[in-house]
């Protein structure tokens, strides 16, 4: 089980490679690929060897991996083997240790009383069971009788804390045709597939984008480590591409004490990166925000929306909390930057006669539509219920003034948004009601949106647009090639599960070619790796969008639990193109 050396075709920004690296690299930033394409040489961008190595993860292994097929349980899942993930489907006992050998394998969640399976192709097939001591549920003789041999891997603690939960590794080259069954119990990884097993590892496999870290459902790359500090991040995620190609990354930081680590009880920073989200520098703590959180004329201020202006201005946006549980306190306010967000002007409000009752929360719904600037916003000092008008505000001098352009036709309840402009001129704004409408189990399924077709002076009735893993907290991308993207939590409520819907509590991403029907969705954070829940606030951003030579891609923030309700931050980069290439050359890196 060591790193072998492996080899994949890819395709990046239109060329095809081949590219051999150890088992295990996930990216490089660094150094060079040297193409040698008809005779001519070409170094590759950082951005263009980056695509590379990401695409070279969940690698071909040289030794060759079987596929079984399971038998008798509709509940069986296959899931990737890390930190966290929850082992088995009648129990709730997560990984605890994970050795680097077995780290990244796919395994099979099955009941822990009982694995059937037949094997349909031949190959190398890996199980772990307790080793044999009093009280240990053991399969080890059962498995040697069988002809699995045990590895050098040392004993390590599957999950809690107790002796009989330590675990032996156990490895065969099975053929096709074989059958074999478990009693209590074991765990099978390391295959090609599981057939009749449910596979979300596979869900982007046929898209014509891929995501990156490939092996989803994952947690991403993490950005920020509240953890280290006992502090958390939910909402205020929030980012925006300047037009020199920087990126500005806001976050909140709250204490993880307070309501649990929910709280809006904090300030904001943000990270920069100057070079297309490769790296990122150091946090920068937003001036106002800060202060009051120190001063105390509001309890907290903090940014919930940042965009670029059509001529280059950066608007941020900051909510003025009354408290910790996210009721408001004043009307929110905004900040202007002239230099790709290094020095701030500010506070300026959007209306001197609106009151907090009149607008007061935003959820990142801001974006750019005919050289204009939009912002949706909703009344009222409530946290959800039962709140007040949804409005639309519109900027036409590059955030030096706003002016309030209509009233939209939601219900006062209603809340969370996603809002953009479509590539046929209408603007499309999506609000949510399952908090107000328990009754309706398919609310978070169901989600409401109205249109405009005259800029957002008047709206459609109410319609709704289906999410088959259900939504919460979304997050609407503008259109990156022929898509639309838009991510969020699959909702809150438990409801009857259909085909491969994984309930509540995941995070989990849509693509839409018109930016209304969307399909069936993928999972890119699980519940069953991760603790905790309430998370999955999250925003979005195209990259590259004012440099012609780079390639646009979507970026992906995202808070995720690390213990309960609280969070560390988190992204992903989600790239227009499938990962399906042709063998035109070859490369090596230097």
């Amino acid at each position: 089980m060591g790193a072998l050396e492996t080899r994949r075709v890819v395709r990046t920004f239109g060329q095809s490679i081949e590219i051999a690296l150890p088992t295990g690299i996930r990216h490089r930033s660094q150094g060079r690929i040297d193409m040698n394409r008809f005779g001519k040489t070409r170094t590759l961008s950082a951005w263009g060897m980056l695509v590379a190595s990401w695409m070279a993860t969940g690698l071909i292994q040289a030794s060759p991996r079987a596929v079984i097929e399971v038998c008798e349980e509709a509940d069986a899942q296959v899931m990737w083997f890390r930190p966290n993930a929850m082992l088995f489907t009648d129990r709730n006992y997560r990984l605890a240790e994970c050795p680097p050998a077995l780290q990244g394998e796919r395994f099979l969640r099955s009941s822990i009383d009982s694995t059937r399976f037949d094997v349909v192709q031949d190959g190398r097939l890996i199980v772990l069971t307790p080793h044999s001591i009093p009280g240990a549920a053991s399969q080890v003789e059962t498995l040697e009788a069988q002809g699995f041999v045990q590895t050098e891997q040392d004993l390590f603690q599957l999950f809690g804390s107790n002796a009989i939960d330590r675990v032996l590794v156990y490895q065969k080259e099975v053929a096709a045709g074989e059958s074999y069954q478990f009693a209590k119990w074991v765990v099978v990884l390391g295959f090609e597939d599981a057939r009749a097993a449910q596979d979300p590892t596979r869900a982007a496999e046929d898209k014509p984008y891929h995501v990156y870290p490939v092996d989803i459902p994952n947690t991403g790359i993490l950005f920020v480590d509240q953890q280290k500090d006992n502090r958390s991040g939910h909402g205020g995620i929030t980012l925006t591409e300047c037009t020199n190609g920087d990126i500005l990354a806001f976050y909140s930081v709250t204490w993880a004490e307070n309501w649990g680590g929910h709280s809006v009880a904090g300030w904001s920073e943000y990270r920069r990166s100057t070079d297309g989200g490769l790296t990122w520098g150091e946090p920068v703590v937003f001036d106002y925000s800060r202060r009051m959180w120190d001063r105390g004329d509001v309890f907290s201020a903090l940014v919930f929306s940042v965009i670029t202006a059509p001529d280059g201005t950066l608007i941020a946006t900051l909510m003025r909390y009354a408290n910790a549980r996210w009721e408001k306190q004043e009307a929110p306010v905004y900040f202007l930057s002239d230099d790709h967000g290094r020095t701030w002007n500010g506070p300026h409000l959007f209306d001197e006669a609106a009151t907090v009752h009149d607008i007061s929360m935003t959820l990142n719904t801001s974006f750019v539509h005919d050289d204009q600037v939009f912002l949706v916003f909703r009344g009222g000092t409530s946290n959800m219920s039962p709140g007040g008008p949804h409005t639309l505000w519109v900027s036409e001098d590059n955030g030096q003034s706003f002016q309030r352009r209509s009233v939209l036709p939601f219900e006062d309840a209603d809340y969370y948004w996603a809002a953009g402009a479509l590539d046929d001129g209408q603007i499309i704004v999506y609000t949510y009601q399952a908090h107000h409408r328990r009754d309706d189990p398919t609310a978070e399924q169901n989600i409401p949106y109205v249109i405009s077709t005259d800029g957002g002076h008047t709206w459609s009735d109410v319609r709704t647009s289906h999410f088959a893993k259900g939504i919460r907290n979304m997050q609407l991308s503008e259109k990156l090639g022929e898509w639309y993207f838009i991510h969020g939590r699959s909702g809150s409520y438990q409801r009857d599960l259909v085909g491969d819907d994984p309930g509540p509590g995941n995070f989990v991403l849509y693509s839409s070619t018109d930016g209304i029907h969307w399909d069936e969705g993928i999972v890119l954070m699980s519940r069953l790796q991760t603790p905790g829940g309430g998370d999955c606030y999250s925003a979005n951003e195209i990259i590259g969008k004012y440099d012609p030579e780079t390639p646009k891609r979507l970026l992906i923030h995202a808070d995720v639990s690390y213990a309960g309700a609280r969070t560390n931050m988190h992204h992903w980069w989600v790239l227009p193109w499938p990962k399906k290439p042709s063998v035109l050359n070859e490369a090596s890196i230097r």
